[in-house]
């Protein structure tokens, strides 16, 4: 679907950078520069999303939400620290507020995130979502996750995504390149209601949507990420998300079937996921202890269990083929598998 855009005139140069970006890449079709409200109105059939600077005197809160009741998606534009012209944006009710100094393929991206949304037939959700998520610090939520999908792709279609927004891994640990990425699939899902073919990168039996990496553009947001995973469990068995740090008041696991709490073992990494666990609001996790030393296997699980009130699902050794597993861009150790493989089974 090409999204159909009007900007508003204006002699800053984002306005005739996106137009000469559309005409030079086909990223999208600009139908109608306007000079006056009217012009937008009375093309409003023809128009998708309405880019406007916030410097434009009748670009105001009511002409805003006039464009938002036409079901137009709208993307507004303000001078580099002018605050009130931000505010006053925001205040319309723009979808995406964005200074003018915005990078032009950063602001095609926001045009696509904001267009109506498609609106062909649903597509049924058959797959179960599984998330693996863990307290601060750096616990070993990816490796857990990648393992996980490994042992499930035996048995079933598994499709695994990075969306962690903090800091996704996925690319670097498989030695993928960084695009086709989650932005990517997320505008393939905006156009057409589907993951396009080409945003999935094949690992073993294993399909992976890659995290964004990229620098100075609008963020993901939470929404479009799920509209991903709402595709994917229609064309997977099983969407198994690494979703990484989360805090108390996290809303990302609402919609996961099942949850992976992954544990560091050690002093900081019980606490940590101790202070998660009493105020949790999603599914029941299953507890995963990563990176436990023999010798002091039993004490981890019983101040474990003891600190967080979940008895371990499974316990990782820690080991150092891990290490040579992720400087070789090479699935997890069979060894680091099996240690989780129970999880997996019992599902």
């Amino acid at each position: 679907m090409t999204i159909r855009v009007a900007t508003v005139l204006s002699a800053r140069e984002w306005e005739p950078g996106l137009v000469q970006h559309a005409r030079e890449t086909a990223s999208l079709r600009v139908v109608l520069r306007a000079y006056r409200p009217s012009d937008i109105e009375n093309r409003a059939s023809e128009i998708d999303v309405v880019v406007a600077g916030g410097e434009v005197a009748w670009v105001t809160p009511r002409q805003i939400a006039t464009w938002r009741r036409l079901g137009f998606g709208v993307v507004g534009v303000h001078p580099k620290g002018d605050g009130p012209a931000a505010q006053l944006l925001e205040r319309g009710g723009a979808n995406e507020v964005v200074p003018d100094t915005i990078d032009v393929a950063a602001l095609v991206q926001a045009v696509r995130f904001v267009a109506p949304r498609f609106e062909g037939p649903s597509l049924e959700a058959a797959g179960i979502v599984t998330a693996g998520v863990g307290p601060r610090g750096a616990p070993g939520c990816t490796e857990i996750a990648l393992a996980y999908a490994g042992i499930r792709s035996r048995s079933r279609s598994v499709v695994l995504v990075d969306a962690d927004l903090e800091a996704p891994a996925l690319a670097v640990r498989l030695g993928l390149p960084p695009r086709p990425d989650i932005t990517d699939a997320a505008d393939s899902v905006r156009g057409d209601g589907t993951i396009d073919a080409e945003c999935l990168h094949e690992v073993g039996s294993i399909s992976v949507i890659t995290g964004s990496h990229r620098r100075g553009e609008t963020p993901l947001r939470d929404t479009m990420i799920a509209g991903v995973i709402d595709a994917a469990t229609a064309r997977f068995d099983e969407v198994v998300l690494d979703i990484g740090t989360i805090g108390i008041d996290s809303t990302r696991i609402e919609g996961a079937d099942v949850v992976l709490l992954v544990v560091d073992a050690s002093a900081v990494g019980v606490v940590r996921a101790a202070q998660l666990t009493s105020q949790w609001m999603g599914p029941q996790p299953s507890l995963i202890i990563n990176r436990v030393s023999m010798r002091d296997r039993a004490q981890v699980i019983e101040a474990t269990r003891r600190w967080t009130g979940l008895d371990p699902a499974a316990v990782v050794p820690e080991l150092k083929q891990v290490r040579r597993a992720t400087v070789a861009a090479r699935m997890p150790d069979r060894r680091f598998a099996k240690a989780i493989a129970s999880v997996g089974a019992a599902l």
